[in-house]
């Protein structure tokens, strides 16, 4: 299974196209947009928080009390009962891609949240938790990365 969030501004793209026409040697470039999409993925896990700044929807007693009852020490972090899913996110790059994504089957679940309802194996209803996205801040450091390598190019 894949997953793919495509996140579409009009700055962005505008700035990749320039940068198109000026390399074909884009290798650098997208590792270091591969590296910011990562850290937008690990501050979420970190903050609890989705790319737009929106705190992810507190746990269910669902699932707190059969998790602290079967391994009492479980410290409640949402999305990181085992820590699969983080340590599950990984990033790929190369001369025209940069991507960061989980092979985990169950992440596009805590993506974007389920209902009970449609899926009748759970427990009960799943908000989504964003933790793939970009921030603000991170647009406008992908936006500094590419035109600080378009002015660099020749």
């Amino acid at each position: 299974m894949t997953i793919e969030i495509q996140h579409n501004s009009a700055a962005i793209l505008d700035a990749f196209n320039q940068l198109l026409e000026r390399s074909q040697a884009m290798e650098p470039v997208m590792r270091a947009l591969s590296g910011v999409m990562t850290g937008a993925v690990e501050d979420a896990f970190e903050q609890q928080k989705a790319p737009d700044g929106t705190p992810w929807a507190s746990l269910s007693e669902d699932t707190t009390i059969p998790r602290r009852k079967a391994k009492n020490h479980w410290p409640g972090q949402t999305l990181q009962d085992s820590g699969q899913l983080a340590a599950s996110v990984h990033s790929e790059y190369g001369d025209d891609y940069a991507t960061v994504g989980t092979n985990k089957p169950y992440a596009a679940m805590m993506q974007f949240g389920g209902k009970k309802a449609d899926f009748p194996h759970l427990w009960g209803d799943i908000p989504a938790r964003p933790f793939l996205g970009l921030s603000a801040g991170d647009e406008d450091e992908i936006i500094g990365i590419l035109q600080d390598f378009l002015t660099l190019s020749p």
